[in-house]
């Protein structure tokens, strides 16, 4: 158990370094710098040089890069173009994308399971022609189109929801929830679709097996055996869908974060592109992937837990 979690420790540090490695090249080979935003555009070539040399803007890249990394992994994230402290503002923002995706991963499993477990006591043609109808509707929908459709929908005509903004919790869980729910629901409607394809073939089979037959001859009902002798071995399966669906939910946050106004992750990664300002884009891009990468360990921390036949795997390699 202990070198199986070493590992998974090991590649948790490299997938970062690797993705440090990636978002430092991308940002750095991109055209122009902050200098261009800061400075007027009748700025002379002098002082466009001093501010690159204040920056650190004309340091070697590989120089520059090891200042990222160590500065990433002490804390030590600098402040924007407009003098703030970059891991104020992080800190500020990111509750605002974790309370994003927790909702919308609420909402796809919530919906996901009730529409698969009602399938799956029918088992009919007729109820996994609508899980396939339902999970490419879903799927094929952009997020930007959905958001259009459910302020239309909800805000407009229902007027249930407000159309942009953000309550923090603070204000009242009610408000918060409601500031949320267009959003969430926006972002759930894509994890659903494939959460409802996986749960339903995984559970499908799971009750196609001999145990399962077994149990429904010694008279054990329809649901229980859903439960209890399909939902446990397809656990593994579940919970990688979860950490897939927070994953998305973390890089999807940027169209919807936009499209609603909400002062998260997502719409700070695009402000500070449009400003370009590479250490607040960097820095950002490595929060998300070190939750990412964060949320994968636990996960296989967690299937190996559940899964006997993984560790059995594991122990041998």
């Amino acid at each position: 158990m202990g070198n199986r979690i070493k590992r998974r420790i090991l590649s948790f540090v490299l997938t970062l370094l690797i993705v440090s490695l990636f978002v430092f090249s991308s940002v750095s080979l991109a055209l122009g710098d902050s200098s261009s935003f800061v400075l007027s555009d009748e700025a002379s070539s002098i002082a466009v040089e001093d501010y690159r040399r204040t920056m650190g803007l004309d340091d070697n890249i590989f120089i520059r890069y090891l200042r990222f990394l160590g500065n990433f992994f002490t804390l030590n994230w600098g402040k924007t173009i407009g003098g703030e402290e970059i891991r104020k503002v992080i800190l500020d923002r990111l509750p605002v994308t974790l309370s994003l995706s927790f909702y919308s991963i609420l909402f796809s499993t919530f919906f996901s399971i009730l529409i698969v477990f009602f399938s799956l006591q029918k088992r009919g043609m007729k109820e996994s022609r609508i899980i396939s109808i339902l999970s490419s509707a879903f799927l094929v929908l952009p997020s930007f189109l959905t958001s259009l459709l459910l302020v239309l929908i909800f805000s407009l005509w229902l007027k249930l929801f407000p159309v942009s903004g953000y309550s923090r919790i603070n204000n009242g869980f009610f408000m918060h929830f409601r500031s949320l729910f267009l959003p969430s629901l926006t972002l759930s409607l894509l994890h659903s679709s494939l959460m409802m394809r996986i749960m339903y073939s995984t559970l499908k089979e799971s009750l196609e097996m001999p145990y399962t037959n077994t149990a429904l001859s010694k008279g054990m009902k329809e649901k229980s055996l859903v439960v209890s002798s399909a939902l446990k071995p397809s656990l593994p399966i579940f919970f990688t869908l979860i950490s897939d669906s927070i994953s998305s939910a973390l890089g999807g946050s940027c169209v919807v974060e936009n499209v609603f106004a909400l002062p998260g992750m997502g719409s700070l990664m695009v402000k500070g592109a449009l400003e370009r300002d590479a250490s607040l884009v960097s820095t950002c891009v490595m929060v998300v992937a070190f939750l990412v990468s964060f949320t994968f360990l636990v996960t296989d921390i967690l299937t190996d837990a559940v899964d006997p036949r993984i560790r059995r795997s594991n122990e041998k390699a």
